[in-house]
């Protein structure tokens, strides 16, 4: 259980556990937006979307995972994510995803297939800015 001045944060996917650490703020890509939380956040669920999630640990470092969409839930200083999938920097083949992206350009989807087709373009896309981004900033 984290302390009154940290968070006890989790990032979970159906095959494993990415990240569970005490933290002094959290940033997550909710559905509608960012969303900050910090030690003694008020009680929520949310729906998250495709994105870049921070966890600040308070030595001044950030961690940083890209998920792709779940829910996240607040309680007792506790932040539980709950992803289909996330990935650090170094997990990501910028290579194989630029691949994915191209292999989904050349086929083009069936009308109801169009709303899966744009989440797989999105999560690769969130991978590849996901990158970019940290390899700029010179984050971890």
């Amino acid at each position: 259980m984290a302390s009154a001045s940290k968070l006890r944060v989790s990032v979970i996917t159906p095959a494993r556990t990415v990240l569970e650490q005490e933290a002094t703020s959290v940033i997550v890509p909710a559905f509608d937006g960012e969303w900050g939380i910090l030690p003694g956040h008020a009680p929520f669920m949310a729906l998250l979307g495709c994105g870049r999630l921070v966890v600040a640990d308070g030595e001044g470092r950030r961690h940083r995972v890209a998920i792709r969409g779940g829910f996240l839930q607040v309680s007792a200083n506790a932040v539980t994510v709950l992803t289909a999938e996330a990935v650090s920097p170094g997990e990501i083949d910028a290579a194989k995803v630029n691949e994915e992206l191209r292999e989904l350009k050349a086929t083009p989807p069936k009308a109801s297939e169009r709303e899966a087709y744009e989440r797989k373009q999105a999560w690769a896309q969130v991978r590849l800015k996901f990158l970019t981004t940290d390899s700029s900033s010179g984050h971890n």
